[in-house]
């Protein structure tokens, strides 16, 4: 009598090890990832630590505005209510230091937001979507912090991009379904010296989610997604990062950077740490779902790559393998083999990097 012999075919013996590898490893990472990270202090701790706590521009409110109030033009205004139905193409809207409990919603065309000292816009939201709604085309945001913003469907945004063009600067999202949601049609979308934190909602809202146009990253921080949110999920054209630090931490994050619909993305000079928890694999997805682009390409230079998941890490995970790829001069940390083509060094370990232990992240 035979017994206790299973003969598998190879294609499934293959999709069976990979399954362990993307699936099981997070759980037992002693097996597949060697000694584990284990975070010593919570993860507020953990951001506060590396970077401190966001400081407004009190540059701005050189009229001296007061606490509550916003202006347009020689106009004052104590809500932004008010300010709403006010708003006309062209206006500077300039809110005077205080926390808001109600949405802004702007219409109007070449409209500039600025917050005079620290202005905080929380727990509200405007038609299901956001706490500042851009109708109009050509806005520039500055100097805003926005926190705990929820909406029923579970993508509440601290900015609802509707209208074509968008400008953020030295603003603060954090805490909230979304920091910035876009519609297809969202122009140019560039965002300067600004940080998100502590966002995402279920796998479905993200840091920040672009649906088109092109976008354009400088000097800013993406930091810790939660509830496995990425820290950056694009479908523009273009999505192209500089001087930035996308870090998870110890968050339980998905990708750092969601490319869904390939494109052209460009990361240069620039900070990506996977943390220990995330729960995807993959740092960097490109045109996982669609490639409707006639152009796709990938391109890493001079960037400090550290890949420390609890589990397998996957650099750059692309639909299409033929999809031009170029690097150089990148540093890589990471367990994993990882292939890239170019000048770029290898560490195992921080330690063979001469990094402090996690989780330090190194400064730009």
């Amino acid at each position: 009598m035979v017994s206790g012999i299973l003969i598998l075919k190879p294609d499934f013996s293959k999709k069976a090890i990979n399954y362990a590898i993307n699936y099981l490893s997070p759980f037992v990472p002693t097996v597949f990832a060697g000694a584990s990270i284990k975070p010593k202090d919570p993860l507020d701790v953990e951001i506060f630590n590396q970077f401190g706590s966001w400081v407004p521009q009190n540059i701005h409110n050189t009229q001296n505005i007061p606490k509550q109030v916003i202006k347009i033009g020689s106009k004052t205004y104590t809500s932004l209510k008010q300010v709403s139905a006010h708003i006309k193409d062209g206006d500077t809207v300039t809110i005077g230091p205080g926390t808001y409990h109600e949405p802004l919603i702007i219409r109007a065309n070449y409209v500039k937001i600025i917050g005079a000292g620290h202005v905080i816009i929380e727990n509200t939201q405007a038609e299901g979507k956001g706490a500042i709604l851009t109708k109009g085309d050509f806005t520039t945001i500055s100097n805003i912090e926005c926190r705990h913003i929820t909406v029923a469907d579970n993508n509440g945004a601290c900015v609802r991009h509707e209208g074509s063009h968008l400008e953020l600067n030295h603003v603060y999202f954090h805490n909230s379904q979304t920091g910035l949601l876009t519609g297809k049609n969202a122009g140019l979308v560039a965002i300067n010296n600004s940080r998100f934190e502590s966002l995402g909602k279920n796998g479905q809202a993200h840091g920040i989610y672009t649906n088109g146009g092109e976008l354009y990253i400088s000097n800013s921080l993406f930091i810790a997604a939660k509830s496995e949110g990425h820290e950056i999920k694009s479908r523009s054209r273009k999505t192209m990062i500089q001087n930035s630090i996308i870090a998870s931490l110890s968050s339980k994050d998905s990708r750092l950077i969601d490319i869904s619909q390939g494109g052209i993305l460009s990361i240069k000079n620039s900070i990506l740490q996977q943390g220990p928890f995330t729960a995807n694999g993959d740092m960097i997805g490109f045109g996982l779902e669609s490639m409707p682009y006639p152009e796709n390409s990938i391109e890493l230079s001079g960037n400090t790559i550290i890949l420390e998941r609890n589990g397998h890490n996957v650099l750059i995970h692309k639909k299409n393998e033929s999809t031009l790829l170029t690097s150089k001069n990148n540093v890589i940390i990471a367990k994993e083999d990882i292939q890239l083509p170019g000048f770029n060094l290898f560490h195992k370990t921080r330690e063979d990097a001469g990094f402090k232990p996690y989780p330090f992240i190194p400064k730009l």
